[in-house]
């Protein structure tokens, strides 16, 4: 009989720790008065924060290389690729996963498929968030 009594008193101590602790965390995201942010194209001037380095790999010519180097105020991340190829042909191509880059860093990603020979141009689909579209990258976890 003392062993239930003692669980009872601990699970309903554990109940009321969580709702004490976590409810005023949790309603804090609804009470801010920060404005909420949105997943956006980046601007003209945040794209060219942006440096793409592209190259093909020396083992697998049809393997293209991307270095990305973030120098935005917040994370980007980077949905995908579309090529220009010399015969006229378009393609656009999907990273699997997104390209995450926070800021001031670099990460590197690759796209099988194509080579070197086909390619007339080639650029990124990249987002972030934002309060405005016209506004800074943020960090929406901050």
């Amino acid at each position: 009989m003392r062993g239930i009594s003692t669980r009872f008193v601990a699970l309903f101590f554990a109940c009321l720790t969580s709702v004490g602790v976590g409810g005023p965390l949790f309603a804090m995201g609804w009470l801010s008065n920060e404005p909420a942010l949105r997943q956006s194209e980046l601007t003209p001037q945040q794209l060219k924060l942006l440096g793409i380095r592209s190259g093909w790999s020396s083992d697998d010519p049809s393997l293209m290389l991307f270095e990305v180097s973030n120098q935005n105020s917040g994370p980007v991340f980077c949905v995908g690729a579309h090529f220009e190829f010399k015969d006229g042909k378009k393609r656009a191509q999907a990273f699997d996963p997104k390209l995450y880059i926070p800021s001031n860093a670099v990460r590197k990603t690759a796209i099988r498929g194509i080579e070197k020979k086909d390619v007339k141009t080639f650029g990124f689909s990249c987002l972030c968030m934002k309060a405005s579209p016209e506004g800074p990258c943020e960090n929406a976890f901050r």
